[in-house]
């Protein structure tokens, strides 16, 4: 599958690969250089590839109240709520976005691409509310645009104020020359901006318009590294439906007290026994890259495992997610067995670096910090 900006990647040249079936950019000029564009600058981000549902009716507040963990039926039009879909066990089926649009009890489901096949199923399954659910997806072209010069950008290409728009909001915005969008004051960076839900035939000018602007055009890989860098979750690496929140260290967005919800029997009972493995963050600091599957040491015992594993392009250091034994503190030495080698690691809480850093501001690098 190609999103309908495939072919602006292959006139910039970009490496493309196979992402969950999508021909996707990995890189254009590099993860490292795109990742630092973000960090210090802005990026853009085709990522039409994700699920949009749109679910709707009298009954969606509570159908939607029933099957995601937070509250739903309390949000306001125009805002936004990261959410999870669980199954019975309290796995994590998928996390996404929850949007409220303009109009009567009418909501945006952002789904990770890999799921909306699956996602559309489940909920469709399990409404004995009889709300109106649609698999939107190929309505939507979806871009986002991150970084600190992101929401400068968006005004001077789009003349939208997103600085006046509230973290995990979402406004409609008529332009004339791509008609109207959708822009969210979210992303999956932590380095701020916005993304923009726009008509698919309008998506190579609004592109087009936000690179001549000064966006740097940004690959898969970048996205994997600053997200990691950040901390945040990949669905089907670091969580999955072997996976609860409460183990993902996920629990903000769970309300166990808005009242009965899929799921919410088991992560209570999971509470009551107590969680038996938590997803921290592990900094390496031999030289060295983790990647999943790694095994987790203290003291020459096994105590977790890597889920998802890189390099920051702005510490030097290799950064992890792993699932490990409860009771780890910050800072507490560990070993990481990559390649048959035992590389000394610490726990850290992410962030393993700044969200944004200055325009030429030194790499820290082993040895030079």
């Amino acid at each position: 599958m190609k999103t309908p900006l495939f072919s602006e990647h292959e006139r910039l040249g970009a490496r493309i690969v196979d992402f969950h079936g999508w021909d996707m950019p990995v890189w254009y000029s590099g993860i490292r250089q795109e990742h630092l564009a973000v960090r210090r600058r802005a990026g853009v981000f085709d990522v039409s590839h994700m699920g949009e549902i749109i679910v709707q009716g009298k009954n969606a507040p509570s159908f939607l109240n029933r099957m995601t963990t937070r509250n739903v039926a309390a949000m306001g039009v125009g805002t936004v709520l990261y959410t999870f879909l669980l199954n019975e066990g309290g796995g994590i089926v998928d996390d996404l976005m929850v949007s409220r649009l303009a109009g009567e009890h009418r909501y945006l489901l952002c789904v990770n691409a890999a799921n909306r096949e699956k996602d559309y199923a489940w909920l469709a399954a399990n409404n004995r509310e009889n709300a109106t659910i649609e698999d939107a997806s190929d309505s939507y072209a979806m871009l986002a645009l991150q970084g600190p010069q992101a929401c400068g950008i968006a005004e001077a290409c789009l003349g939208f104020d997103a600085n006046g728009l509230k973290p995990f909001h979402v406004s409609a915005w008529e332009t004339g020359d791509f008609g109207m969008l959708l822009i969210s004051r979210t992303g999956y960076t932590g380095a701020g901006g916005v993304e923009i839900y726009a008509d698919p035939q309008a998506a190579v000018g609004l592109w087009r318009r936000l690179l001549d602007g000064g966006a740097t055009p940004c690959g898969l890989g970048a996205r994997d590294t600053l997200r990691l860098e950040m901390g945040y979750p990949l669905h089907g690496s670091d969580i999955t439906e072997d996976t609860t929140p409460l183990e993902a260290g996920l629990d903000f967005a769970v309300d166990l007290n808005k009242g009965d919800f899929m799921g919410r029997s088991a992560l209570l009972e999971q509470l009551r026994q107590g969680i038996g493995r938590k997803l921290s963050g592990v900094e390496i600091t031999d030289r060295g890259v983790p990647r999943s599957g790694c095994r987790v040491f203290k003291g020459g015992r096994v105590v977790g495992a890597v889920t998802s594993g890189s390099v920051s392009p702005v510490t030097g250091y290799g950064m992890a997610l792993a699932y490990l034994e409860p009771g780890l503190c910050e800072g507490e030495t560990l070993e990481v067995e990559v390649r048959d080698k035992m590389l000394a690691s610490r726990v850290k809480k992410p962030p393993f670096a700044p969200a944004t850093i200055e325009e030429g501001e030194a790499l820290f690098t082993h040895g030079t910090r």
